[in-house]
């Protein structure tokens, strides 16, 4: 006699808590994890608007770490013998360098993790 009455509590229990596990409300907007502090560089550059056109380097000194190129993930930095100074330890000893030319060019749109090639000459040298 009391199955049919335990069966429809039960019942409405399950639909209850079923309801209350579905959500109706929008999706969250996508923001920067906290996970880095809130005044590093890495938080300033994730928080600004990507694309961004590509600065002009061209005949600036070259510095990966300069305001122009910090956000930059991927940067291949070409001596004009061909090998990369970024990946280069003798470097760090007194290479000085002199941006000449970047790919992608001047205003071109890139994003946070676009492969930045940049051309380089020895500084002082023309």
């Amino acid at each position: 006699m009391y199955r049919p009455a335990a069966i429809a509590a039960s019942t409405a229990l399950l639909v209850a808590a079923l309801g209350a596990c579905t959500s109706t409300s929008p999706p969250k907007s996508h923001k920067p994890s906290p996970s880095y502090a809130a005044d590093s560089v890495t938080a300033r550059c994730h928080a600004q608007h990507w694309p961004q056109p590509m600065p002009d380097v061209a005949g600036k000194p070259f510095d990966p770490l300069s305001k122009d190129l910090q956000c930059f993930d991927d940067i291949t930095a070409l001596a004009p013998d061909g090998h990369d100074v970024m990946n280069d330890p003798a470097n760090e000893t007194g290479g000085a360098w002199t941006v000449t030319s970047s790919r992608p060019g001047r205003g071109a749109h890139v994003g946070l993790s676009s492969r930045i090639t940049l051309e380089l000459r020895a500084s002082g040298k023309g």
